[in-house]
């Protein structure tokens, strides 16, 4: 499979959080870039078909309380099926139309009537999203990426799954897509790209590649790809490690964050900077065991309240030797569900400091419900609450889709409401709006010239793979390429050296060396990881608290 994919102008938040999600499989951006591409999303990002991270948690399997999602189903689709035989044989069109789509349709508007998170899912979204749960996908295990050059869409590799069928045939970076299975892609995107070579575990699949100018024809059989959702770990700076977890959270990830943890402890981390930026989510228990690592036994992490018994519970940590090295978490404006909840527990009990942006504000908790022939809904049974009792959610009921996915106000003209709560030392937080940060740090301005650099970035890059350093001739010759071949303003390219420098270090270190040590040369640079270095300091004041102190016998 060909993994994180997007057109080029709507790559920018890729080497924030190599992060944004695909409707069926974990396809990335382009990494080309640290600045907030997801802010121009339109589209329901918790959405498994707008392609970010799903947020949900699945009833106890040792909840002996009868399940009514059985029932639930089998109504639905009844309900459904009336319907639908109805329009096929009275409606002027219904000859013609495609049951499927009706479906779907029909199920997602009477869901979203409800609330913006509850979504139905047809038979093959919702293999997708089971298989994200588990941390794998089935493919070829490439990454590729659209650019335009010439007016002209084409799309490139940039980086290949070590072990999959693309790295063993020898695909690598810059290669470009022509056809699959004897189809000219000639201007087609990424995401139809990728829709044309995913497939069903152990079928093959033909792509057409150019290199060098010749074409190559290469077999690949489709397999498993795991996707670890610890994107990197490493010493940022002495003593200073950083877990970055973009992904969301599946049922393997707090085994992945774990076993970064211990790795980087070996190596000398006595503080550790939790990066869930762009983070959307996910398994809900994976969250808690993240949190519950810092937090003292007694301590309350989360309490979930819904309409049903089963969907009352508070979450308290059980653990009697929690870490205790200074801890800071850095989010941002796509922050949402399961890692508010991290964020919020550690703020509520002073265990860290908060960094970064205002987080998404996605309080609503989704059951997984099957439904027959494979399909199934993800739908709203119970909020989240941290520790303070602070809401997570932000108000959606009074504004439009938009404006929600958006931090816009509501059509009436009002913000959404926050409440007042306390921490554990009585510092002042606020709910109803997501999870506010103790310390401000902006990312970089997406400018539209910013944008429209990384086309050329590219293509710069993948003609000057061989370069070791990004000097100011460099940036010169960089600024003139731009402008010739993209009409772009030369001194503001050069004005924007910084900008230009960093990415184009980076793609030339993806080109060399692959996407960790790209990314791990952008994070060391990265404005928000240097402000959460900065606030190190404070972070280890909350450590010496009585509150984290001691173990609690509540």
């Amino acid at each position: 499979m060909f993994e994180r994919i997007a057109s080029a102008a709507l790559v920018l938040a890729a080497a924030t959080a190599v992060s944004a999600q695909t409707a069926s499989e974990r396809t990335v951006a382009d990494p080309n870039a640290t600045i907030q591409e997801r802010r121009l999303k339109q589209s329901d990002p918790f959405a498994i078909s707008a392609g970010s991270s799903f947020s949900a948690t699945t009833r106890s399997k040792n909840n002996t309380e009868p399940s009514t999602s059985y029932t639930i189903a089998s109504s639905i689709a009844t309900d459904v099926q009336d319907a639908i035989t109805i329009i096929k044989q009275n409606h002027v069109g219904g000859s013609t139309t495609n049951v499927g789509d009706l479906t779907k349709s029909g199920i997602n508007s009477m869901l979203k009537s409800l609330d913006p998170h509850s979504n139905y899912y047809d038979a093959r979204e919702y293999r997708e999203l089971l298989g994200d749960q588990q941390s794998e996908y089935f493919g070829t295990g490439s990454t590729i990426v659209s650019y335009t050059r010439d007016g002209k869409l084409e799309t490139y590799v940039i980086a290949t799954h070590p072990g999959s069928a693309s790295d063993r045939a020898g695909l690598k970076f810059g290669d470009k897509i022509v056809a699959v299975n004897g189809r000219s892609v000639d201007g087609v995107s990424s995401m139809e790209i990728r829709d044309l070579i995913r497939g069903p575990r152990n079928t093959s699949v033909r792509v057409t590649i150019e290199r060098d100018g010749s074409p190559l024809m290469l077999d690949l059989r489709r397999d498993r790809v795991p996707q670890p959702t610890v994107t990197n770990a490493f010493l940022v700076k002495d003593g200073v490690g950083l877990i970055e977890m973009p992904e969301g959270f599946s049922f393997t990830s707090y085994e992945d964050f774990n076993a970064a943890f211990n790795s980087l402890k070996q190596a000398g981390m006595t503080s550790l900077i939790l990066d869930l930026r762009g983070n959307g989510g996910g398994v809900l228990e994976t969250s808690i065991k993240i949190a519950e690592k810092f937090l003292p036994a007694g301590t309350t992490i989360l309490t979930q309240k819904g309409r049903s018994a089963v969907d009352n519970r508070v979450w308290k940590s059980t653990n009697r030797s929690p870490e205790k090295m200074p801890l800071v978490v850095l989010v941002d404006a796509e922050s949402a569900s399961a890692s508010e909840v991290i964020a919020g527990a550690l703020q509520d009990n002073d265990r860290a400091l908060i960094v970064g942006e205002k987080t998404f504000g996605k309080g609503l908790v989704q059951s997984v419900l099957d439904l027959p022939g494979g399909t199934g809904l993800t739908l709203t049974t119970a909020k989240y609450f941290t520790p303070s009792g602070r809401s997570i959610q932000r108000d959606y009921e009074r504004s439009g889709s938009y404006a929600y996915y958006h931090h816009q106000e509501s059509e009436d003209g009002t913000k959404e409401s926050k409440v007042a709560s306390y921490t554990v030392t009585k510092r002042q937080v606020f709910g109803g709006d997501g999870i506010t940060p103790d310390e401000f740090a902006r990312s970089e301005e997406a400018t539209d010239h910013r944008i429209a650099l990384l086309d050329p970035i590219f293509y710069f890059a993948r003609q000057n793979q061989a370069a070791t350093e990004v000097d100011a001739d460099t940036i010169a010759r960089f600024a003139e390429y731009a402008a010739k071949g993209w009409g772009l303003n030369e001194a503001a390219t050069i004005k924007d050296a910084e900008f230009v420098r960093s990415r184009l270090q980076y793609t030339i270190t993806l080109s060399r060396s692959g996407i960790g040590p790209a990314r791990r040369q952008m994070l060391s640079t990265d404005p928000q990881v240097s402000s959460a270095i900065r606030s190190m300091t404070k972070a280890a004041a909350f450590v010496r608290s009585p509150k984290n102190q001691t173990i609690s016998s509540k």
